[in-house]
């Protein structure tokens, strides 16, 4: 009976141990979706990452990419992430602006003159800071990656200075910064899904858009628009975000080496943005878009409003952390 007993305890030890291990193993299969073009630099950054947890993980996670929103439209996908019904989206940080409203903070108009800038902060506690804001929401941002500066098209004129925008209809993304840029600007600020924008502009719905040169080309801009400036008003940052719960579930392995992936593309990201954006100009100008420069400080004159407007509604501190640690 005691041998009985002792082949018993044996044998149920075996089986959780083996249990243990299987589920240490266990294999994640997830799907990370995107908004941007299968060309574009989105694609590019989305499956590099995919591989290197894959190689890290040793095939313990893999990572399928979807481009140009086939998982959902941005906010949908933002939701459903918070939700679990999505494991993971690159999207971008006005799309979360509308769950935590500082995230527009970034989207202020030329708080950063370059993606550099934007690097410096959102590597550092001011980006820990905004990123800790989502998980009483469900997501996890595990990755601040890029998108650029963002520059103004239209079908009417070059804009040159900001009395050029009056009676302009702009698309602008979600986000109340974007549209009380744009209308601080003179121009007439429209909400429209990235999705439904290539129409809106082939329709007339709206004159303009602004965006990076990489939505631009991808998107087949340059077929509707004719103008292109180059303003830089607005950096738009690209949040990796993950389920919570499917991330805290994961063994510490695979959690650390999808941390320590998405932190890592950061940097190559923007400097993978960077070094496309000069091909990418010389690419629209051949597609026959009429490109100019700006003098920036009118418009930086003119937005002013905004940072008086969102300094009470936002959180004040963190605008001059961003400042004062641009100007060391």
């Amino acid at each position: 009976m005691f041998k009985k007993l002792i082949a018993t305890v044996a044998l149920v030890g075996f089986a959780v141990g083996a249990a243990g291990t299987a589920s240490a193993e266990k294999a994640y299969k997830l799907k990370l979706g995107h908004t941007g073009a299968p060309n574009h630099h989105y694609q590019d950054i989305c499956t590099m990452f995919a591989k290197q947890v894959k190689d890290l993980t040793k095939g313990g996670v893999e990572i399928a990419v979807f481009p140009a929103d086939q998982l959902g439209k941005q906010v949908e996908s933002v939701e459903g992430t918070m939700m679990g019904t999505h494991d993971m989206v690159l999207t971008s940080d006005t799309v979360l602006s509308n769950w935590v409203p500082d995230m527009g903070i970034l989207n202020l108009p030329f708080i950063f003159s370059s993606m550099d800038d934007a690097r410096t902060i959102l590597d550092g506690p001011i980006g820990a800071k905004l990123a800790a804001k989502m998980e009483s929401h469900g997501a996890v941002v595990i990755g601040w990656w890029d998108n650029g500066m963002r520059h103004i098209t239209n079908s009417k004129r070059p804009i040159v200075a900001p009395a050029d925008l009056k009676g302009i209809k702009i698309r602008v993304p979600e986000g109340e910064v974007f549209v009380e840029t744009f209308k601080a600007l003179g121009a007439g600020p429209t909400v429209i899904s990235f999705g439904e924008l290539y129409s809106a502009l082939q329709l007339g719905t709206v004159d303009g858009q602004e965006n990076p040169p990489a939505h631009i080309l991808t998107q087949k801009f340059y077929e509707v628009q004719k103008f292109v400036s180059r303003t830089g008003h607005i950096h738009l940052s690209s949040p990796l975000i993950m389920n919570k719960k499917l991330l805290d579930g994961m063994p510490k392995e695979y959690r650390e080496a999808i941390l320590k992936t998405a932190r890592e593309m950061g940097p190559v990201h923007t400097k993978m943005v960077d070094d496309l954006e000069k091909k990418q100009w010389e690419e629209i100008a051949a597609k026959g878009m009429k490109i100019n420069d700006v003098d920036k400080k009118p418009f930086q004159q003119a937005v002013l409003p905004v940072y008086e407007k969102f300094k009470s509604k936002l959180d004040g501190k963190i605008i001059d952390d961003i400042v004062a640690t641009l100007k060391k």
